[in-house]
């Protein structure tokens, strides 16, 4: 008897990869994230910002720091059920690291998963001005000041760090994906 757990792993490879996009606000995490899941095969990404609405944070009465636990903790439960189940060989979450997080993340490891952290560090100049459609608040930019000076571009339990200034969202989760196949 083959539980549908030993099928999976047998059709898409034994190590399923947990992968932490991680760097400061506005340093391209989601974008760079929803192109790696065209790139790679059999991966999903999961935007932890949207585990949890700013509507749904306010009904259960949570502080800011209260909800992104709760967005952690919701994270966490996706992955535990994603290693059960095994559809994906790769798990792809956007979520700014510090190493208290690299620690949780981590014990996700075990014979069949590995973790790999990936930081986009681009310049703060580059981090501070608006993307695409997005427009940065004056929360935000201070921030994204605070998180360069507490080293979210620098994070030292990172596997590989990319800055990506001059490069399309495409070529980074190009270089990504190259670096991945070359752990696998």
């Amino acid at each position: 008897f083959r539980s549908r757990t030993d099928v999976a792993q047998e059709t898409m490879g034994e190590i399923m990869l947990i992968l932490n996009i991680n760097g400061p606000i506005n340093s391209g995490k989601s974008t760079v994230s929803k192109q790696l899941v065209q790139i790679l095969s059999h991966a999903i990404f999961i935007e932890v910002d949207d585990l949890l609405s700013d509507d749904e944070e306010k009904k259960l009465g949570l502080t800011m720091q209260a909800g992104w636990g709760e967005r952690l903790n919701r994270l966490d439960r996706i992955i535990a059920n994603q290693k059960n189940q095994h559809q994906y060989e790769t798990i792809i979450f956007a979520y700014p690291m510090t190493e208290n997080l690299y620690r949780r993340w981590s014990a996700h490891i075990d014979k069949n998963t590995r973790f790999i952290a990936v930081t986009l560090a681009p310049s703060l100049e580059k981090c501070l001005t608006n993307r695409g459609t997005r427009t940065l608040t004056n929360w935000e930019i201070g921030r994204i000041r605070e998180m360069y000076n507490e080293n979210y571009h620098r994070p030292i339990n990172s596997d590989l760090i990319i800055n990506n200034d001059g490069q399309t969202s495409h070529q980074t989760a190009q270089q990504i994906a190259d670096y991945i196949t070359k752990q696998r």
